[in-house]
């Protein structure tokens, strides 16, 4: 029969305060670096950027149906201000272009409207020009389609004073619409194409 009083005695370490302080410091230590471990890792947030998706610089010219009180309506872009002008006008525009703003006016005359000789001259004189004869004229003048019918485009520059007016001239069966645009020759070629739609555009109000 099994006796335990027969068995030597077990040797148990024995540890001084010294000892036991040092090992809780390890302890210690061993816990503390854990969690300084753990905190640095999700400290350390990384992130991401997608690239966005590719966009258009430019804008797309928007088209905008208007109404005139005298009767008549257009197109014109939305870039288009209107503005004040004189009681003669029926209509005044604010043009933006890459230098500034032109001046876009539209004045309808009863019959011919003193005739469009007459008229680009007294145009051609507001630019410090000379006069030109109906044949002159004539070589500069481009015809243009529109909901009115044939219409006239033409362009009058003087680079020394650096202005320039596009105009075009509009004869419907009792009056003639005159569509003048004043602004500097560099921004002819960045506002025709939206002149002569809008020019092509004027029709009865029906």
């Amino acid at each position: 029969m099994y006796s335990p009083i027969n068995e030597p005695p077990v040797n148990l370490p024995s540890y001084s305060n010294y000892d036991f302080f040092m090992i809780i410091k390890q302890i210690l230590f061993f816990c503390l670096s854990i969690l300084i471990l753990s905190c640095d890792s999700n400290n350390h947030i990384r992130t991401y950027s997608l690239p966005k998706g590719k966009t258009n610089n430019f804008n797309l010219p928007s088209i905008k149906r208007e109404t005139a009180t005298s009767g008549f309506v257009w197109e014109k872009p939305d870039s288009w201000i209107p503005s004040e002008g004189s009681s003669m006008r029926l209509a005044s525009f604010k043009i933006p272009y890459s230098v500034g703003y032109g001046d876009l006016s539209v004045i309808q005359l009863s019959g011919a409207g003193g005739g469009i000789e007459s008229n680009v001259n007294r145009w051609r004189s507001q630019l410090d020009l000379d006069s030109q004869s109906w044949v002159e004229i004539e070589k500069n003048i481009v015809n243009s389609e529109g909901k009115l019918g044939m219409y006239s485009v033409l362009q009058i520059i003087n680079k020394k004073i650096d202005s320039a007016f596009l105009c075009s001239i509009i004869s419907t069966e009792h009056n003639t619409i005159f569509i003048k645009l004043s602004l500097r020759p560099i921004g002819i070629s960045e506002v025709e194409d939206d002149f002569i739609t809008f020019c092509s555009s004027i029709n009865f109000l029906n």
